[in-house]
Protein backbone atom coordinates (compact mmCIF):
# COMPACT_ATOMS: atom_id res chain seq x y z
CA UNK A 1 0.00 0.00 0.00
CA UNK A 2 2.76 2.51 0.90
CA UNK A 3 4.11 1.57 -2.62
CA UNK A 4 1.49 2.24 -4.35
CA UNK A 5 0.70 5.90 -2.26
CA UNK A 6 4.29 6.78 -2.73
CA UNK A 7 4.10 6.48 -6.51
CA UNK A 8 0.57 8.00 -7.08
CA UNK A 9 2.26 10.81 -4.87
CA UNK A 10 5.27 11.04 -7.37
CA UNK A 11 2.97 11.06 -10.56
CA UNK A 12 0.65 13.59 -8.86
CA UNK A 13 4.13 15.94 -8.58
CA UNK A 14 5.55 15.35 -11.60
CA UNK A 15 2.47 16.47 -13.19
CA UNK A 16 2.64 19.51 -10.92
CA UNK A 17 5.64 20.37 -12.39
CA UNK A 18 5.43 19.67 -15.53
CA UNK A 19 2.34 22.18 -15.77
CA UNK A 20 3.85 24.96 -13.71
CA UNK A 21 6.51 25.17 -16.14
CA UNK A 22 4.29 25.33 -19.01
CA UNK A 23 2.11 27.91 -17.14
CA UNK A 24 5.34 30.28 -15.96
CA UNK A 25 7.38 29.69 -19.75
CA UNK A 26 4.20 30.05 -21.98
CA UNK A 27 2.59 33.01 -20.82
CA UNK A 28 6.52 34.98 -21.04
CA UNK A 29 6.24 34.00 -24.59
CA UNK A 30 2.86 35.31 -25.09
CA UNK A 31 3.64 38.95 -23.41
CA UNK A 32 6.64 38.87 -25.38
CA UNK A 33 4.81 38.05 -28.60
CA UNK A 34 2.19 40.62 -27.42
CA UNK A 35 5.03 43.20 -27.45
CA UNK A 36 5.78 42.48 -31.34
CA UNK A 37 1.88 43.38 -32.12
CA UNK A 38 2.27 47.01 -30.55
CA UNK A 39 0.44 48.14 -34.01
CA UNK A 40 0.06 51.94 -34.03
CA UNK A 41 -0.76 54.68 -36.17
CA UNK A 42 2.75 56.64 -35.91
CA UNK A 43 1.47 59.91 -37.87
CA UNK A 44 1.29 62.80 -35.81
CA UNK A 45 -2.24 64.74 -36.76
CA UNK A 46 -2.76 62.88 -39.95
CA UNK A 47 -6.33 64.12 -39.73
CA UNK A 48 -5.48 67.38 -39.29
CA UNK A 49 -8.20 67.81 -36.04
CA UNK A 50 -5.12 68.96 -33.94
CA UNK A 51 -4.62 72.48 -35.60
CA UNK A 52 -2.59 74.63 -37.93
CA UNK A 53 0.13 76.86 -37.83
CA UNK A 54 -1.91 79.90 -37.82
CA UNK A 55 0.90 81.59 -39.92
CA UNK A 56 1.96 79.04 -42.64
CA UNK A 57 -1.31 76.99 -42.48
CA UNK A 58 0.24 73.53 -42.26
CA UNK A 59 -0.86 70.98 -39.77
CA UNK A 60 0.43 70.47 -36.77
CA UNK A 61 3.14 68.13 -37.08
CA UNK A 62 3.88 68.60 -40.47
CA UNK A 63 6.65 70.64 -43.02
CA UNK A 64 5.92 72.28 -45.89
CA UNK A 65 7.60 72.65 -48.85
CA UNK A 66 7.35 74.27 -52.32
CA UNK A 67 9.92 74.98 -55.25
CA UNK A 68 8.65 78.45 -56.10
CA UNK A 69 7.71 80.44 -59.20
CA UNK A 70 4.07 80.22 -58.61
CA UNK A 71 1.45 81.53 -56.12
CA UNK A 72 1.64 78.74 -53.73
CA UNK A 73 -0.27 78.57 -50.62
CA UNK A 74 -1.49 75.89 -47.11
CA UNK A 75 -4.48 76.64 -45.28
CA UNK A 76 -7.24 74.40 -43.53
CA UNK A 77 -10.15 73.72 -45.41
CA UNK A 78 -13.53 72.88 -43.72
CA UNK A 79 -15.82 72.44 -46.44
CA UNK A 80 -17.61 69.41 -45.65
CA UNK A 81 -17.17 68.22 -49.16
CA UNK A 82 -13.77 68.23 -49.36
CA UNK A 83 -13.42 66.19 -45.53
CA UNK A 84 -13.11 62.96 -45.61
CA UNK A 85 -13.78 62.93 -41.57
CA UNK A 86 -14.08 65.38 -39.15
CA UNK A 87 -13.83 68.55 -39.00
CA UNK A 88 -11.02 69.94 -41.31
CA UNK A 89 -8.72 68.46 -44.07
CA UNK A 90 -5.43 70.26 -45.07
CA UNK A 91 -5.58 72.45 -48.71
CA UNK A 92 -2.92 72.91 -50.70
CA UNK A 93 -3.15 75.64 -53.65
CA UNK A 94 -1.01 76.24 -56.15
CA UNK A 95 -1.64 78.78 -59.39
CA UNK A 96 -1.14 81.26 -61.73
CA UNK A 97 2.89 79.27 -62.42
CA UNK A 98 5.48 80.65 -64.64
CA UNK A 99 7.23 78.00 -65.38
CA UNK A 100 6.10 74.22 -65.77
CA UNK A 101 6.57 71.68 -62.74
CA UNK A 102 5.83 73.44 -59.66
CA UNK A 103 5.56 71.61 -56.91
CA UNK A 104 3.92 72.05 -52.96
CA UNK A 105 3.93 69.80 -50.27
CA UNK A 106 3.90 68.37 -46.51
CA UNK A 107 6.10 65.94 -45.16
CA UNK A 108 6.64 64.30 -41.56
CA UNK A 109 9.32 62.36 -40.41
CA UNK A 110 8.29 59.37 -38.13
CA UNK A 111 10.43 56.82 -35.49
CA UNK A 112 9.57 52.88 -37.51
CA UNK A 113 12.03 49.15 -36.61
CA UNK A 114 13.89 48.29 -39.15
CA UNK A 115 12.57 45.46 -41.84
CA UNK A 116 8.97 46.29 -41.07
CA UNK A 117 6.23 46.43 -43.02
CA UNK A 118 3.54 49.60 -42.73
CA UNK A 119 0.67 50.40 -44.23
CA UNK A 120 0.62 54.35 -45.94
CA UNK A 121 -2.74 55.78 -46.68
CA UNK A 122 -3.87 58.68 -48.10
CA UNK A 123 -7.28 60.17 -48.51
CA UNK A 124 -8.38 63.47 -50.46
CA UNK A 125 -9.02 64.94 -54.01
CA UNK A 126 -7.75 67.00 -56.69
CA UNK A 127 -9.46 69.98 -57.98
CA UNK A 128 -8.61 72.71 -60.26
CA UNK A 129 -10.31 75.00 -62.92
CA UNK A 130 -10.86 72.30 -65.58
CA UNK A 131 -12.56 69.68 -63.72
CA UNK A 132 -10.61 67.00 -65.50
CA UNK A 133 -7.59 65.19 -66.61
CA UNK A 134 -8.75 65.21 -69.97
CA UNK A 135 -9.12 69.03 -70.22
CA UNK A 136 -6.27 69.53 -68.28
CA UNK A 137 -4.41 67.26 -70.23
CA UNK A 138 -3.23 66.27 -66.73
CA UNK A 139 -2.18 69.20 -65.43
CA UNK A 140 -2.69 69.12 -61.66
CA UNK A 141 -1.28 65.35 -60.11
CA UNK A 142 -0.33 64.15 -56.81
CA UNK A 143 2.35 62.50 -55.66
CA UNK A 144 4.12 61.03 -52.82
CA UNK A 145 7.43 59.61 -51.76
CA UNK A 146 9.55 57.97 -48.86
CA UNK A 147 12.90 58.96 -47.49
CA UNK A 148 14.23 55.79 -46.43
CA UNK A 149 16.99 57.49 -43.85
CA UNK A 150 14.20 60.06 -41.87
CA UNK A 151 15.86 63.09 -44.63
CA UNK A 152 13.84 65.80 -44.87
CA UNK A 153 15.36 67.61 -48.17
CA UNK A 154 12.93 66.27 -50.88
CA UNK A 155 15.16 68.04 -53.59
CA UNK A 156 18.02 65.52 -52.66
CA UNK A 157 14.99 62.07 -53.64
CA UNK A 158 15.83 60.19 -56.91
CA UNK A 159 12.76 61.64 -59.78
CA UNK A 160 11.79 57.63 -60.00
CA UNK A 161 11.01 58.03 -55.49
CA UNK A 162 8.08 59.89 -56.79
CA UNK A 163 4.89 57.98 -57.41
CA UNK A 164 2.21 59.34 -58.87
CA UNK A 165 -1.66 58.78 -56.97
CA UNK A 166 -4.02 57.59 -60.00
CA UNK A 167 -6.57 60.10 -58.88
CA UNK A 168 -8.81 62.39 -61.56
CA UNK A 169 -9.39 65.65 -61.24
CA UNK A 170 -12.75 67.26 -59.63
CA UNK A 171 -14.28 70.72 -60.72
CA UNK A 172 -13.62 73.52 -57.79
CA UNK A 173 -17.04 73.91 -57.18
CA UNK A 174 -19.97 71.76 -56.80
CA UNK A 175 -23.58 72.69 -59.29
CA UNK A 176 -27.10 71.40 -57.52
CA UNK A 177 -27.31 67.81 -56.42
CA UNK A 178 -23.34 66.51 -56.72
CA UNK A 179 -20.75 65.66 -54.84
CA UNK A 180 -17.32 65.04 -54.94
CA UNK A 181 -15.60 61.81 -55.24
CA UNK A 182 -13.41 60.83 -52.12
CA UNK A 183 -10.05 59.09 -53.15
CA UNK A 184 -8.20 56.65 -51.14
CA UNK A 185 -4.54 55.24 -51.76
CA UNK A 186 -3.17 52.72 -49.92
CA UNK A 187 0.53 51.71 -50.37
CA UNK A 188 2.83 48.86 -48.33
CA UNK A 189 6.84 50.50 -47.31
CA UNK A 190 9.84 48.89 -46.00
CA UNK A 191 11.74 50.07 -42.99
CA UNK A 192 14.81 50.28 -44.19
CA UNK A 193 16.19 51.88 -40.82
CA UNK A 194 14.83 53.23 -37.59
CA UNK A 195 13.06 56.75 -39.23
CA UNK A 196 11.09 57.40 -42.51
CA UNK A 197 9.89 60.63 -43.88
CA UNK A 198 6.92 60.96 -46.01
CA UNK A 199 6.45 63.66 -48.28
CA UNK A 200 3.28 64.15 -50.19
CA UNK A 201 3.01 67.03 -53.45
CA UNK A 202 0.70 68.31 -55.41
CA UNK A 203 1.99 68.98 -59.10
CA UNK A 204 1.12 72.04 -61.26
CA UNK A 205 2.64 70.53 -64.75
CA UNK A 206 2.37 73.58 -67.19
CA UNK A 207 2.88 77.48 -67.28
CA UNK A 208 -0.11 79.02 -66.88
CA UNK A 209 -2.69 81.14 -65.03
CA UNK A 210 -4.78 78.01 -63.88
CA UNK A 211 -5.27 77.00 -60.40
CA UNK A 212 -5.20 73.55 -58.73
CA UNK A 213 -6.48 72.42 -55.38
CA UNK A 214 -5.13 69.62 -53.38
CA UNK A 215 -7.73 68.34 -49.94
CA UNK A 216 -5.45 65.80 -47.90
CA UNK A 217 -6.91 64.29 -44.96
CA UNK A 218 -6.85 61.04 -43.09
CA UNK A 219 -3.53 60.09 -43.59
CA UNK A 220 -1.94 57.47 -41.93
CA UNK A 221 1.42 55.07 -41.50
CA UNK A 222 0.07 52.03 -39.62
CA UNK A 223 2.61 49.02 -37.88
CA UNK A 224 4.61 47.56 -35.49
CA UNK A 225 5.72 50.76 -33.34
CA UNK A 226 9.17 50.76 -31.50
CA UNK A 227 10.54 49.71 -28.14
CA UNK A 228 9.30 52.86 -25.70
CA UNK A 229 7.12 54.62 -28.48
CA UNK A 230 4.58 56.53 -27.03
CA UNK A 231 1.80 58.25 -28.91
CA UNK A 232 2.90 61.30 -30.60
CA UNK A 233 1.93 64.69 -30.21
CA UNK A 234 3.18 67.63 -32.15
CA UNK A 235 6.81 68.44 -32.34
CA UNK A 236 8.68 71.33 -33.95
CA UNK A 237 6.48 71.98 -37.35
CA UNK A 238 8.63 73.03 -40.26
CA UNK A 239 6.96 75.11 -43.09
CA UNK A 240 8.59 76.37 -45.91
CA UNK A 241 10.43 80.27 -46.76
CA UNK A 242 10.04 81.42 -50.29
CA UNK A 243 6.53 79.55 -51.01
CA UNK A 244 4.26 82.89 -52.69
CA UNK A 245 6.23 83.91 -55.52
CA UNK A 246 4.21 86.14 -57.46
CA UNK A 247 4.61 85.93 -61.62
CA UNK A 248 6.58 88.96 -61.58
CA UNK A 249 9.38 87.40 -59.76
CA UNK A 250 10.59 85.66 -63.19
CA UNK A 251 14.35 86.94 -62.58
CA UNK A 252 14.24 85.01 -59.15
CA UNK A 253 17.20 83.15 -58.85
CA UNK A 254 18.11 79.14 -59.33
CA UNK A 255 18.86 78.97 -55.50
CA UNK A 256 15.32 80.94 -54.92
CA UNK A 257 13.03 78.68 -57.00
CA UNK A 258 14.61 75.59 -55.24
CA UNK A 259 14.78 76.56 -51.49
CA UNK A 260 12.78 75.01 -48.83
CA UNK A 261 10.79 77.66 -48.21
CA UNK A 262 8.06 79.57 -45.42
CA UNK A 263 5.50 81.45 -46.17
CA UNK A 264 2.27 82.61 -44.47
CA UNK A 265 -0.88 80.56 -46.09
CA UNK A 266 -2.64 82.42 -48.99
CA UNK A 267 -6.29 83.00 -48.08
CA UNK A 268 -8.09 80.81 -50.70
CA UNK A 269 -10.44 82.57 -53.41
CA UNK A 270 -14.05 83.04 -52.88
CA UNK A 271 -14.70 81.15 -56.00
CA UNK A 272 -12.48 78.16 -54.31
CA UNK A 273 -14.40 78.23 -51.21
CA UNK A 274 -18.46 77.48 -51.46
CA UNK A 275 -18.32 77.81 -47.74
CA UNK A 276 -16.57 80.42 -45.43
CA UNK A 277 -13.33 79.88 -44.03
CA UNK A 278 -13.69 81.99 -40.94
CA UNK A 279 -10.07 82.21 -38.27
CA UNK A 280 -12.56 81.80 -35.58
CA UNK A 281 -13.40 78.10 -36.66
CA UNK A 282 -10.47 77.15 -35.41
CA UNK A 283 -10.01 79.48 -32.49
CA UNK A 284 -8.84 76.28 -30.65
CA UNK A 285 -5.48 75.80 -32.32
CA UNK A 286 -3.01 78.04 -30.19
CA UNK A 287 -1.44 81.26 -31.66
CA UNK A 288 1.68 80.33 -34.41
CA UNK A 289 4.28 79.45 -32.70
CA UNK A 290 6.52 79.24 -36.29
CA UNK A 291 9.95 81.69 -35.84
CA UNK A 292 10.04 84.11 -38.46
CA UNK A 293 10.97 83.08 -41.84
CA UNK A 294 14.83 83.26 -43.39
CA UNK A 295 15.68 85.92 -46.05
CA UNK A 296 14.52 84.75 -49.44
CA UNK A 297 17.02 82.46 -50.81
CA UNK A 298 18.17 80.38 -47.61
CA UNK A 299 17.90 77.02 -48.13
CA UNK A 300 17.15 76.19 -44.14
CA UNK A 301 14.34 74.66 -43.14
CA UNK A 302 12.96 76.83 -40.02
CA UNK A 303 11.96 74.70 -36.96
CA UNK A 304 9.03 76.19 -35.25
CA UNK A 305 8.99 75.94 -31.25
CA UNK A 306 7.28 72.68 -30.03
CA UNK A 307 3.67 72.33 -30.29
CA UNK A 308 1.53 71.37 -27.12
CA UNK A 309 -1.84 71.36 -28.73
CA UNK A 310 -2.41 67.95 -30.50
CA UNK A 311 -5.04 66.29 -28.93
CA UNK A 312 -3.33 63.47 -27.08
CA UNK A 313 -6.54 60.72 -28.51
CA UNK A 314 -4.10 59.09 -30.33
CA UNK A 315 -2.78 57.29 -26.80
CA UNK A 316 -5.52 54.95 -27.49
CA UNK A 317 -4.21 51.77 -29.20
CA UNK A 318 -5.35 51.50 -32.36
CA UNK A 319 -8.28 48.69 -33.22
CA UNK A 320 -6.62 47.25 -36.01
CA UNK A 321 -8.25 43.77 -36.87
CA UNK A 322 -6.55 40.97 -36.19
CA UNK A 323 -4.25 42.77 -33.57
CA UNK A 324 -6.70 42.45 -30.31
CA UNK A 325 -5.79 40.88 -26.80
CA UNK A 326 -3.70 37.64 -27.00
CA UNK A 327 -5.82 35.07 -25.65
CA UNK A 328 -3.41 32.21 -26.51
CA UNK A 329 -2.33 31.94 -22.99
CA UNK A 330 -5.86 31.27 -21.35
CA UNK A 331 -6.18 28.54 -23.90
CA UNK A 332 -2.63 27.32 -23.02
CA UNK A 333 -3.88 27.60 -18.88
CA UNK A 334 -7.27 25.56 -19.90
CA UNK A 335 -5.03 23.21 -21.94
CA UNK A 336 -2.44 22.27 -18.77
CA UNK A 337 -5.22 22.16 -15.93
CA UNK A 338 -6.87 19.50 -18.16
CA UNK A 339 -3.58 17.87 -18.57
CA UNK A 340 -3.28 17.95 -14.78
CA UNK A 341 -6.33 16.25 -14.41
CA UNK A 342 -6.12 13.49 -16.68
CA UNK A 343 -2.95 12.80 -14.53
CA UNK A 344 -4.12 13.02 -11.32
CA UNK A 345 -7.57 10.67 -12.96
CA UNK A 346 -4.99 8.25 -14.05
CA UNK A 347 -2.73 8.11 -10.94
CA UNK A 348 -6.07 7.74 -8.59
CA UNK A 349 -7.51 5.08 -11.38
CA UNK A 350 -4.13 3.07 -11.30
CA UNK A 351 -4.04 3.12 -7.42
CA UNK A 352 -7.54 1.83 -7.25
CA UNK A 353 -6.75 -1.00 -9.11
CA UNK A 354 -3.87 -1.53 -7.27
CA UNK A 355 -5.59 -2.05 -4.18
CA UNK A 356 -8.05 -4.16 -5.97
CA UNK A 357 -5.63 -6.73 -7.07
CA UNK A 358 -4.14 -6.46 -3.45
CA UNK A 359 -7.11 -7.44 -1.68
Amino acid sequence: MRIFGANMTKSMVAALLVVSVILMVLPGNAAAQGGRTNIQDLIVNGGFEGGFQEEFGVGYGWGGFSNGNAVVGWNFDDWGAVVFRGKFAQRIEIKNAVEPDRYAGIYQTINVVPGQQYKLTINGLIRSEEGSIEKSDYGYRLQYAVDDEGGVAWELLDHDAWRELPWDEQPMTLADGQSYQMQTFDATLTAKTDKLTIFIRGWKKWADNGAGVFDLDEISVIGLAPDGFQAPVAPQAASVNAAVVEPAAEASTEADASAVSETAPEQPADEFAPEAQAQTEVAEAPESVAEQAPAKGSSGVVMAAPANTIPDSSVTPLPATGYGEDSSVWYVMVIGLIVLLALIGSAVAATIRRRSLAE
